[in-house]
């Protein structure tokens, strides 16, 4: 690396806290509005000790060099403005926005240090209590920026103050200015105006660096809090990572295992055919049995995808989207019509009355309703019912999905919504089903900040009610993805499922 580019690395702060300390005075222009403050009262003390004494022996130019400071100062408030501009312009700082933020500290401080050795030199020199305004500027550099750079401020500081001390004793800067006109001739010790300026100008150095701290500190304090914070939020994303990471190896496995067997079956099938020991009419009805397994493949398959397509695209799609209900629980009655003719179940649809807007994706809604309905039909014996009914209420809309079918087992109530779990009741009467149903119905609810409750009994029927945020109401705050909003009733016994 070269000389200079090492030097410039030497020179700008490192670190994000003093980086941004740093960019925050310049937003918040402390030096400049300090230096406004100074200047008017060192003017206006100037002024008084010309009105009071008899014989003012302060020169001029003091008051010369104050204003100097003044449209210096101006010029500050220019270049910082500019820097405000350029910081605001984006989130992230670009390294040469951070060159030129240090570049401007440095300006400041240097030209300050050198002010403030003029005005030492007509208000009392090495002798002037007002040589702690120096820790000003070394407080600063010592906490914001890099040490070379820090040391540099030093030295100069120094050498400054060396030339004020060495040149009046040798007599090169004369004549010399006490830092009071009343004191002349009299002991410093022993004029009370003297001690009391004494006091007072040390105790705004003193209070002045508290201040500073202070400041920087708070800076830093809510610099380390935002880390902490940002520290508590990766590790719990690492943790739910690690999670959907274990759930969808476990998914992974189980929906091979899944497919595994319908695709043995028509592998067996086929085989029987191709070997000639199914012959006749027991073809053809080898053949429906060979259509039925692909049949239930491609509705694993199908219902895999879609429960994939719900876990990987953004849930926040929901936030901005606005879906009718009425119509979207009409195109899912239509879409079984034939189901229930089939079966000869009644229907019954109880819309909401006037415009039932969810604040759910439209596409996700059907499949979710989709899914329950279909349970529905299936799970119901011939001659059953099943009623669909729309409510709004308390910033929500529920649909409630009722049947007169085998209801749940209370020991597989629990288990209902993960993927490919199926109650023992529905296994036993040999009813064909994938087990993905209801793992749809649940992401697509907690993906909209829903929520679901279930009630069924065995040989009761059951009761899926689904709860959407309507359009325009406050969306329910939740901790994560990993928040369950599934309610579970079972006969009078009720819980939670976390």
């Amino acid at each position: 690396m070269p000389v200079a580019q090492e030097t410039q690395r030497q020179l700008l702060p490192h670190g994000e806290f003093r980086v941004r300390v740093l960019l925050a005075l310049v937003r918040y222009r402390w030096f400049i509005r300090l230096r406004w403050v100074f200047a008017v009262a060192a003017l206006a003390l100037f002024m008084l000790e010309r009105l009071k004494a008899t014989a003012p022996d302060r020169p001029f130019a003091i008051a010369i060099c104050i204003v100097v400071l003044a449209m210096i100062n101006v010029v500050w408030t220019v270049i910082g403005s500019r820097l405000h501009c350029a910081i605001k312009a984006g989130c992230t700082i670009s390294p040469d926005v951070i060159r030129r933020v240090v570049s401007f500290a440095n300006a400041q401080m240097t030209v300050d240090l050198l002010l403030l050795t003029v005005i030492l030199r007509y208000s009392g020199g090495i002798e002037s209590p007002m040589a702690v305004f120096y820790l000003f500027h070394m407080l600063i550099a010592a906490l914001l920026l890099r040490p070379l750079n820090a040391f540099l401020q030093g030295c100069w500081a120094l050498l400054l103050y060396v030339g004020l001390g060495v040149g009046e004793c040798l007599g090169w800067i004369s004549p010399h200015y006490p830092f009071m006109v009343s004191a002349t001739g009299v002991d410093p010790y022993a004029d009370w105006a003297f001690v009391v300026a004494g006091i007072g100008t040390l105790g705004i150095g003193v209070f002045g660096t508290l201040f500073f701290t202070l400041q920087i500190s708070m800076r830093l304090d809510e610099q380390e809090l935002e880390l902490e914070q940002a520290n508590e939020a990766l590790q719990a994303s690492q943790k739910a990572i690690e999670t959907l990471h274990t759930r969808r190896s476990r998914f992974m496995q189980t929906a091979a295992h899944q497919l595994k067997s319908p695709l043995t079956g028509i592998q067996m099938l086929a085989g029987l055919i191709r070997d000639g020991i199914v012959q006749g009419d027991r073809v053809q009805e080898t053949v429906e049995r060979i259509t039925s397994r692909c049949q239930e493949a491609i509705v694993q398959v199908v219902e895999l995808l879609t429960l994939a397509r719900l876990e990987d695209v953004d849930p926040t799609r929901h936030t901005s989207a606005s879906t009718n209900v009425n119509h979207v629980v009409a195109r899912v009655i239509r879409r079984f019509t034939e189901q229930f003719k089939g079966k000869c179940l009644s229907i019954d649809v109880s819309p909401a009355n006037g415009e039932a807007e969810a604040a759910v994706d439209a596409r996700d809604l059907q499949d979710c309703l989709a899914n329950l309905v279909d349970n529905a039909i299936k799970y119901t014996p011939e001659g059953g019912s099943v009623r669909v009914s729309i409510r709004c209420e308390d910033g929500m809309i529920s649909v409630a999905v009722k049947d007169t079918g085998m209801g749940i087992a209370e020991d597989a109530l629990e288990d209902i919504f993960d993927p490919f779990r199926r109650g023992n009741l529905a296994l036993a009467a040999n009813i064909p089903g994938s087990g993905l149903g209801l793992a749809i119905v649940r992401e697509v609810v907690e993906r909209a900040k829903g929520r679901v409750n279930v009630r069924s009994s065995p040989g009761e029927g059951s009761e899926f009610v689904v709860w959407f945020p309507r359009c325009g109401a406050q969306r329910p705050k939740t901790s994560g993805r990993e928040e369950r909003t599934t309610t579970l009733t079972n006969g009078s016994s009720q819980g939670s499922k976390a």
